[in-house]
């Protein structure tokens, strides 16, 4: 009895809930996980959005990215927002590259309502590091799109299962004017029925 009474009278001296207070406070509103770690969860969840915001040179590169991450450059994530929204209840993992460019993405997202985000540690050249794969392009880096091209719309992540569609620029409609044959084809006249 004489021992609790001490101890509940040490707390307010060592600082008790007030230290342990700014001690949560100084703690980022997301995770950090290790390469090895983040391969477990997204091994357990495979249906987590994973982004990976390197531009789309470095997304099809010669490094490759994480297997079924969605690639959306951090400069056009503000525009693309309403096309991940489906995940805003859900983990959320978020890589880049070594640089701060992770922590960027994770404060748009908080920003946008999006609760429980994890940034994996040191980006694509850590989970390389540490001996995990990547997913190569079809095509090699060389014929990755130039400079100036690069639009960061990449793959479409449809709400919920599904396949991924291609995002494709779609031309304006032609004119009400049909385009000639071409030569060597002959049209026959339009018959009248009635």
């Amino acid at each position: 009895m004489v021992l609790s009474l001490v101890l509940l009278a040490a707390v307010p001296l060592l600082g008790g809930c007030a230290m342990y207070r700014r001690r949560m406070a100084n703690r980022p509103p997301y995770k950090t996980l290790s390469p090895p770690i983040a391969y477990e969860l997204m091994r357990d969840n495979p249906e987590m959005l994973v982004i990976d915001l390197r531009p789309v040179r470095e997304y099809n590169g010669e490094t490759g990215h994480v297997r079924r991450a969605m690639n959306i450059p951090l400069e056009r994530l503000p525009y693309r927002m309403l096309e991940i929204s489906a995940f805003r209840d859900d983990t959320v993992m978020v890589y880049c590259r070594a640089d701060d460019c992770g922590e960027k993405g994770v404060a748009l997202l908080l920003s946008s309502g999006f609760d429980s985000i994890v940034l994996m540690d040191g980006g694509i050249d850590a989970w390389i590091r540490k001996g995990f794969k990547t997913v190569l392009p079809a095509t090699s880096a060389s014929q990755a799109p130039k400079p100036g091209e690069e639009d960061g719309r990449g793959v479409v992540m449809p709400t919920r299962p599904g396949k991924p569609q291609q995002e494709l620029q779609v031309e304006p409609p032609p004119s009400h004017q049909e385009p000639p044959p071409p030569p060597g084809l002959q049209v026959a006249a339009p018959r009248q029925i009635g």
